[in-house]
């Protein structure tokens, strides 16, 4: 029987590609006498050392709290440009831990951890229990209160509108009480007295007015005075025309803000034209041991609420979307006369530079 010349090429070359197979799968198969397969391997995969160091600082890292650096313009005031990387050259990843440091500025103030005393009541539990807001007014002591079927239409109308009963809301007190829902080891917790002064941010949107005054009240009511530096409301953006905080008023020019002094003195209300544009820089906005910005006056008017923020801080400045500590004020703001022929007096910040 002739056999041809193609078949025998074919022959061949199917059993050539099997023979290969098998000389390649047992050169990767692991040998009988190999205590850890693929061990050579797993060898070049796994790093070096302690994989541990890799992630431990040279020093110590400082303690830094509620302070937002600009890490760019920090780097191009040290070192002007940004020098091009050789990307031949190996990272320094010690060099890169160190440059870090530049944007930080740790505290030099230090205090003692909380002790747990049981049995010993803790050095900032109230020594006699809160006063009511008005006695047995409506939701004192965080009873529920429940309105009658009068109220119905308004009150479905209230939650269409804010979410949830503005109605009930504006009939409770201020300064109504609540009841203590936190564990009970929290009471025996002693604290440093020397601790750092806060400022608290609220932003809102929108909000009723009752609901928001009395969260103001809670802050006040419930923060030792020596630790509270200061209460910011920022009013993102609100367009509710029929709210009382809309007296404050704002021109609807974008980027525009506009303060107005208080009679007595204290902290600010203000409001800014572009949603969102203060909100994302509220950490910012403070000005407690921890941080460095803004705060002025309220306009108090009618509203007795606004006697507790009498005389806490003064105006220092505003920023212009960039965090940086007290050495390094870089805003310079200028504000325009007040016009006391207006109704409502405003300062306005007419033009707010970087350097």
């Amino acid at each position: 029987m002739r056999l041809k010349l193609g078949f025998i090429l074919r022959s061949v070359l199917v059993i050539g590609t099997f023979l290969g197979l098998v000389v390649l799968w047992s050169s990767l198969s692991p040998k009988p006498s190999d205590e850890t397969p693929f061990g050579k391997r797993a060898d070049i995969l796994l790093p070096k050392g302690d994989p541990a160091d890799q992630f431990k600082p040279v020093v110590p890292w400082p303690h830094v709290e509620g302070v937002e650096v600009d890490l760019n313009s920090i780097r191009l005031k040290h070192g002007g440009a940004n020098p091009p990387q050789n990307p031949d050259q190996p990272s320094n990843q010690k060099q890169v831990i160190q440059q870090q440091y530049v944007t930080f500025r740790p505290h030099t103030h230090s205090y003692t951890s909380p002790i747990l005393k049981k049995g010993i009541l803790g050095n900032f539990e109230p020594k006699e229990p809160e006063p009511p807001g008005v006695p047995g007014g409506p939701g004192e002591g965080a009873k529920p209160f429940v309105l009658g079927p009068e109220y119905k239409d308004s009150v479905q109308a209230s939650i269409k509108e804010f979410g949830f009963n503005m109605v009930a809301s504006d009939m409770i007190s201020l300064d109504r009480t609540i009841s203590d829902i936190r564990h009970e080891e929290c009471k025996y917790w002693h604290y440093d007295e020397k601790l750092l002064t806060s400022s608290v941010v609220i932003v809102f949107h929108n909000e009723g007015w009752s609901t928001l005054m009395r969260t103001v009240h809670s802050v006040i009511k419930r923060t030792p005075r020596k630790f509270l530096a200061e209460i910011v409301l920022i009013d993102d953006y609100s367009n509710k025309d029929k709210l009382l905080y809309r007296q404050y008023g704002t021109h609807q020019r974008g980027g525009t803000v506009e303060i107005g002094p208080g009679q007595d003195g204290g902290n600010q209300l203000f409001r800014i034209n572009e949603a969102n544009q203060l909100m994302q820089y509220d950490q910012c906005l403070t000005r407690g041991d921890n941080s460095a910005v803004i705060i002025t006056h309220c306009d108090q008017n009618q509203h007795t609420e606004w006697k507790y923020f009498k005389d806490l801080h003064r105006f220092t400045h505003v920023p212009t979307g960039k965090c940086l500590d007290r050495s390094d004020l870089l805003h310079k703001v200028f504000i325009s006369d007040c016009d006391t022929s207006k109704t409502t007096q405003k300062w306005e910040m007419n033009n707010i530079v970087a350097v």
